[in-house]
């Protein structure tokens, strides 16, 4: 197949680490071309065909649809698989001048973002929660988020101590983490206030707009010898060998690399009632308000033995499904299904 991936944003989130990990793994098999932001030229292997185009122009510039529609035509592809919204957006209002079946990818539960879906051949969403906004009149499919299925074994872990060290904490205490920019719809200022009174360490692993109200937040209720905020590290899955569990206090989310990580680490969490709930038993879900967060570090994050036993049956799921060749043969699979006569 001639396999067109567009993407409109750039940088080092989980929709980048998405769509470069899909295409390089699609390129073993098929003829792949990625259209992205210049910037993501580095980022992608030789074995993907890279067009740069300026996506900082407006969804609206009709320079940028042009610039498009001539790559378009020119690449003959079978499949245009647009990612996210403003991919999406574009792709779709140019279907009836195509030849290829139109694919988008929903990343994101945030509302309004389905909309465009409507006009494709086929949606795919990063789970079952982001399904529920896509437009009933498209076609859709759920395929998760994966990782290659030796990354974690081959991750050199750290330990407690080194990050005890890292950080100046003391004491043999549980040590948890939570790991994500720092935002609104990450919640951790629901998170910092639940750390009030439990005798834990947690690591806030991020960076972000929010940095410095978190940091007043975290001293106004002296907690500065229990909760770190560390800002950005590249090495979580590292980290991630290094604790406890881990805690996702999210507002919103979609299915986070971050998550399929910890999964795949063998490493215990508990989650606001989310995405992650797709995969977690309901025990180790909470609401999304610190008294029920505060609650459920309290009653796992000192019963670590439990908490494993919770999770015994995800972690062997996610063995199974979080894989990145599990995501790609899902995902070629519908191709082949729109491209059925």
């Amino acid at each position: 197949m001639k396999i067109c991936q567009v993407i409109a944003s750039s940088g080092v989130g989980g929709l980048e680490r998405h769509v470069i990990d899909l295409s390089e793994e699609l390129a073993i098999k098929h003829d792949v071309t990625l259209i992205a932001p210049a910037d993501m030229r580095i980022a992608i292997s030789s074995s993907v065909n890279f067009i740069a185009v300026d996506f900082d122009r407006s969804r609206y510039n009709p320079f940028l649809y042009n610039d498009l529609l001539r790559i378009f035509r020119q690449g003959g592809f079978d499949i245009i698989h647009a990612q996210a919204n403003k991919a999406v957006y574009m792709v779709s209002k140019m279907k009836k001048v195509l030849n290829a079946k139109l694919i988008g990818t929903l990343h994101n539960t945030r509302k309004n973002k389905g909309k465009p879906f409507k006009n494709l051949d086929h949606a795919i969403a990063v789970s079952q929660e982001a399904a529920l906004l896509i437009n009933p009149k498209c076609p859709t499919s759920v395929i998760y988020n994966g990782i290659k299925a030796n990354q974690a074994l081959k991750t050199i872990g750290l330990t407690k101590k080194d990050l005890m060290t890292a950080y100046k904490l003391t004491g043999d205490k549980v040590m948890l983490c939570s790991i994500g920019r720092l935002v609104d719809a990450k919640g951790f200022g629901l998170l910092i206030d639940a750390m009030q009174d439990l005798d834990v360490h947690l690591l806030i692993i991020g960076d972000g707009e929010l940095m410095p109200k978190l940091k007043q937040q975290i001293k106004r209720l002296k907690l500065d010898d229990k909760v770190v905020l560390t800002g950005y590290r590249p090495d979580v899955m590292a980290v991630l060998k290094a604790v406890d569990g881990m805690v996702i206090s999210s507002i919103n989310e979609g299915f986070s690399y971050v998550f399929v990580e910890a999964l795949r680490s063998k490493v215990p969490i508990i989650s606001t009632d989310v995405s992650a709930k797709e995969f977690l038993p309901n025990s180790l879900i909470m609401r999304k308000e610190s008294a029920s967060i505060h609650q459920k570090i309290k009653k796992y994050g000192f019963n670590i033995q439990d908490w494993q036993r919770e999770m015994a049956g995800v972690y062997e799921r996610a063995d199974k499904e979080l894989t990145l060749d599990y995501m790609a043969n899902q995902t070629s699979a519908i191709y082949r299904q729109v491209l059925q006569p």
